[in-house]
C-alpha cells in the first residue's frame, strides 16, 4: 500500500481531525476551560495537522498549547461566557419589549448590531491567544479589531458556525469532525491577519524564524514595549 497517496493523506487527516476534536470535547466540558481548548484546538490543526508540524503527537501538542494557555484562557472563558450570556438576554429582553411597544424593536436592533461584533470577537479570541503571549487586555483588542477589521467575514464566519451546529444538531456524530473543520475553514484569513500583527510590532526576521523552528508563541507585550522604547 502506497502511504503517501493522496487517498491515505487524505484518511490521516480526517482522523486525526476527529481525535484532535475529541479532545477539544473532553476539555471543554468545565466551560471554563473553553477558550484554551480552543485556543490548543487552533494550535494543533495550524500546526501539527496542516501545518509544518504535520506527523507530530497530537496529543502532545495539544495539552502542550492548552497548559501554556490556561491561566488565562480560564480568565477569557469567563469573559467570553459573560458576554454571551449579556447578549442572549439583552436579545430576549429586547424581543419581550418589542412585543409592547417601538421601543422594544430599537432596543433588539442595537442588541443585534452588538451581536455582530461580540460573538466574532469571542470566535477570534482563541487563534489569537495560541498565537501570542500577551495580557488579557491585549488579547481581548486583538480579537476586537479582527472582528471589526472585515465585517464581511465575521459575519461569514457567524454563519458558518451556525450551520455547523446545525448540522451537529440534525447529525449528532458531525460533533467528531465539525470543531476541526470549523477551525481548519477559519485558519488561513485568521492567520493572515496575525501574521501582519506581529509582524508590525518590531519582530525581526531573526525572530520570526526562532520562532517558527521553536513553535513558541509570540511575546506581543515585550515587542509592543520594546517598540515604544525604540520611539522614545
Amino acid at each position: 500500500m502506497n502511504y503517501d497517496s493522496p487517498f491515505i493523506k487524505m484518511l490521516e487527516a480526517i482522523a486525526n481531525m476527529v481525535i484532535v476534536s475529541i479532545l477539544w470535547i473532553i476539555f471543554s466540558i468545565p466551560l471554563v476551560t473553553l477558550v484554551p481548548s480552543s485556543a490548543a484546538l487552533f494550535h494543533t490543526v495550524r500546526q501539527v495537522i496542516f501545518g509544518p508540524g504535520r506527523g507530530n503527537g497530537i496529543l502532545k501538542d495539544f495539552y502542550a498549547s492548552f497548559k501554556d494557555n490556561l491561566k488565562d484562557g480560564i480568565k477569557l472563558s469567563l469573559i467570553s461566557i459573560l458576554i454571551i450570556a449579556i447578549t442572549a438576554e439583552g436579545l430576549w429582553t429586547g424581543y419581550q419589549i418589542w412585543k409592547i411597544n417601538i421601543w422594544g424593536l430599537l432596543y433588539m436592533i442595537l442588541g443585534v448590531a452588538l451581536s455582530f461584533v461580540l460573538i466574532p470577537m469571542i470566535i477570534f479570541i482563541p487563534p489569537a491567544l495560541s498565537r501570542f503571549e500577551a495580557g488579557i487586555g491585549t488579547i481581548l483588542r486583538i480579537a476586537a479589531m479582527l472582528a471589526m477589521k472585515k465585517p464581511l467575514r465575521s459575519a461569514f464566519f457567524v454563519l458558518l458556525l451556525y450551520v455547523l451546529i446545525t448540522i451537529v444538531q440534525i447529525i449528532p456524530l458531525a460533533l467528531l469532525v465539525v470543531p476541526a473543520l470549523f477551525t481548519d475553514l477559519i485558519r488561513p484569513s485568521v492567520m493572515k491577519d496575525l501574521d501582519e500583527i506581529y509582524q508590525e510590532n518590531a519582530v525581526t526576521e531573526e525572530e520570526e524564524e526562532e520562532i517558527e523552528e521553536e513553535d513558541s508563541r509570540v511575546d506581543l507585550d515585550k515587542a509592543l514595549s520594546e517598540k515604544k522604547e525604540e520611539k522614545r
